[in-house]
């Protein structure tokens, strides 16, 4: 028996969408602004985060010395994560010929426009085009998911993955016979995450198997072939997995030891388990706050049977991410497709019985965001981001609006009042919902051409590099104590060698200049009277909350 989708009562702005034209016109003109907004910051934020510099490196190293694993860094085989993110950075960056700060992103720009189209898929194959729109913009207009559309990170690669994985799924439980496109979809986009991300990637089997038992029970499994699917999925992660686990030290990686793994995420022994999900919630705001409407939606509409399977994704993926030791907000980016299109089912779908809950509860939610901005929480916010940790954040640099805040009240209380007001005037709270879209869409437009500049005041890296580099001669070596971050190494286009005592420090320093030192600003203070007379700064900043000093050969 198929999957059944129950009719539902249309709100009307599903009138203007009878057209198959206009709704293709439509999507292409959403994505065509999300790529816009997408791409303003590309080249104008630095690459500080480690993970991001590390990806940069690996694709560099691609591009120098071509394809071929494993990838070194900083002289030791990377064997943590797949080759395919790093190796589409590098073939992005080939036509210039480097990779860049402008380069380096843009894989994860392409995904994140893969990810807005799966959304829409899985609104238009569920409940319809309006559904499809609504899902889009929710997503579309997220400050985590604008935030990481950018990042050269993998993260985004394997959020559009699993998107379309969900996709093909929902897709294949449709039919008693699912077609072989589906199936051929659903295992190619399960590889794809794979070959993404590695072991994290397998929470799509646990996530995808509770979809199908919502749905079918387990008599839904074996049209799914899931031993040949998953056979095929093993036999493609050859060509990476073999020369990973040929690699030395192969034990220590996470993609070839189970055990690392594991360690990684499970391990409460050795490391303080942070609070689950709290900054990937607080990234999907405001739309985090519709799971309201959503838990009010879900009480009272029959045609919630239809989304059965992706609030069990939903729920056994977040279980599994919250079972991590190492939190970070990224790690929710995948579920953000599936809320997104929780909130559009329940502002579009509503049958009449459940319309006036959800008004209700839309209303309330917009209440609470009035009042939010009128109490001034998002300082509050800020803080609980962790920029009081001393690491900048991109997300507290997006909520700084020292600069245009004005402007930035004023589009959101503008999208505050039209929402509520077509929610006075009893109007489909799909209105509501595009409306506080639109304001959120020309914040982002405007935070992208701003938040970057924000970001580089904390980490001014690329200058500090841009005056190191014409006095570095690269047959000296650089040691770094004690936190030489990756980004050193991409920006100074000089690799970096970092140590762990303060012993090798001062048998340096006490010697004739032999090399560079990459030091807190706090150490070469505290050993300057010692060092011989050889050693002189060569350049120093206040980079985060830690001040940082090249020294060297005096000139």
């Amino acid at each position: 028996m198929a999957l059944s989708v129950p009719a539902t009562d249309r709100a009307e702005p599903g009138e203007i969408l009878r057209s198959p034209a206009r709704v293709r016109w439509l999507v292409s003109a959403l994505l065509l602004v999300a790529t816009v907004v997408y791409a303003i910051p590309l080249g104008e934020r630095a690459l500080w985060n480690q993970d991001e510099a590390r990806v940069a490196l690996l694709a560099r190293d691609t591009l120098r010395y071509g394809v071929h694993l494993p990838v070194k860094v900083r002289g030791e085989a990377y064997l943590n994560k797949p080759p395919l993110f790093f190796w589409s950075v590098a073939l992005v960056s080939w036509p210039v010929g480097h990779v860049s700060e402008r380069t380096a992103p843009i894989p994860s720009v392409v995904a994140a426009l893969a990810a807005l189209g799966g959304a829409f898929a899985l609104g238009r194959l569920l409940s319809g085009p309006l559904t499809g729109l609504v899902a889009l913009v929710v997503l579309a207009t997220s400050p985590g998911f604008f935030l990481h559309s950018h990042q050269a990170l993998p993260d985004m690669a394997l959020t559009a993955w699993l998107t379309w994985a969900l996709y093909f799924l929902l897709a294949a439980l449709r039919d008693d016979l699912p077609r072989r496109a589906h199936l051929i979809g659903l295992y190619g986009c399960i590889a794809g995450a794979l070959w993404t991300k590695g072991v994290p990637a397998l929470l799509v089997l646990p996530a995808g198997a509770a979809a199908v038992l919502s749905a079918r029970g387990r008599r839904g499994l074996a049209p799914l072939r899931p031993v040949l699917g998953l056979t095929v999925v093993a036999v493609s992660m050859l060509p990476w997995a073999i020369p990973y686990v040929l690699a030395p030290g192969q034990g220590s990686g996470q993609s070839t030891s189970v055990s690392t793994a594991l360690l990684w995420y499970l391990d409460r022994i050795d490391r303080v388990s942070s609070i689950p999900l709290t900054g990937g919630l607080v990234a999907f705001l405001p739309w985090a706050a519709w799971l309201l409407v959503v838990a009010a939606w879900w009480r009272g509409a029959p045609e919630r049977v239809a989304y059965r399977p992706v609030l069990a994704w939903t729920l056994v993926a977040a279980a599994l991410i919250a079972l991590a030791v190492q939190q970070r907000a990224r790690y929710l980016l995948p579920l953000y497709p599936a809320m997104a299109l929780l909130v559009a089912a329940a502002v579009t779908g509503v049958t009449a019985r459940a319309r006036e809950p959800v008004r209700l509860a839309t209303g309330l939610v917009l209440a609470l965001i009035a009042l939010t901005l009128y109490q001034g929480l998002a300082q509050g916010v800020k803080l609980a981001l962790g920029r009081h940790h001393g690491r900048p954040s991109p997300l507290a640099a997006l909520m700084d609006l020292s600069r245009e805040g004005p402007l930035i009240m004023l589009l959101i209380l503008a999208a505050l009042a039209l929402a509520l007001r077509a929610l006075w005037a009893r109007r489909s709270p799909a209105r509501a919902v595009v409306w506080i879209a639109a304001g959120l869409g020309a914040v982002l437009f405007i935070e992208g051409w701003l938040y970057p500049g924000r970001l580089n005041e904390q980490v001014p890296i690329g200058a500090f590099a841009a005056t190191a580099r014409p006095r570095l001669k690269q047959d000296l070596a650089i040691l770094s104590y004690p936190d030489g971050n990756l980004a050193f190494d991409f920006y100074l286009e000089h690799a970096v060698r970092e140590v762990k005592e303060i012993n090798v420090v001062r048998s340096n320093l006490g010697q004739p200049v032999s090399g560079y030192l990459l030091l807190r600003q706090s150490v070469w203070q505290q050993h300057k009277p010692h060092a011989h007379e050889s050693w002189c700064p060569i350049v120093e900043a206040g980079i985060g909350q830690r001040a940082f000093v090249l020294v060297g050969p005096c000139p």
